[in-house]
């Protein structure tokens, strides 16, 4: 009868241990996925309208640090003619 209650115990213990070694790998997993994205990139977007009605938006900038966000969207905005366009803006996309 002993044994019969050793190895019940020893089952559920074991049990336990592969639950808990599973979650716990499953949480590492997610953490180190946190850690590897580091700081978010953008993509800077230039939204033209034109004359005709026609709208047009394109990535004009891929990859742009959070820090230098404010400089793009700056550049982007005194880089572009107005010619046939009648308004354009610019904007950032989480990538």
């Amino acid at each position: 009868m002993t044994r019969l209650t050793t190895l019940k115990n020893m089952k559920k213990a074991l049990t336990m241990g592969v639950f808990v070694a599973a979650l716990t790998a499953l949480i590492g997993f997610q953490a180190s996925g946190v850690a590897a994205q580091g700081q978010p990139s953008w993509s800077i977007v230039v939204h033209f309208l034109y004359q005709n009605g026609f709208e047009f938006d394109y990535v004009l900038e891929r990859g742009v640090s959070t820090a230098d966000l404010g400089a793009a969207l700056a550049e982007c905005g005194r880089s572009h003619r107005t010619g046939s366009v009648v308004r354009y803006h610019c904007y950032a996309v989480p990538e």
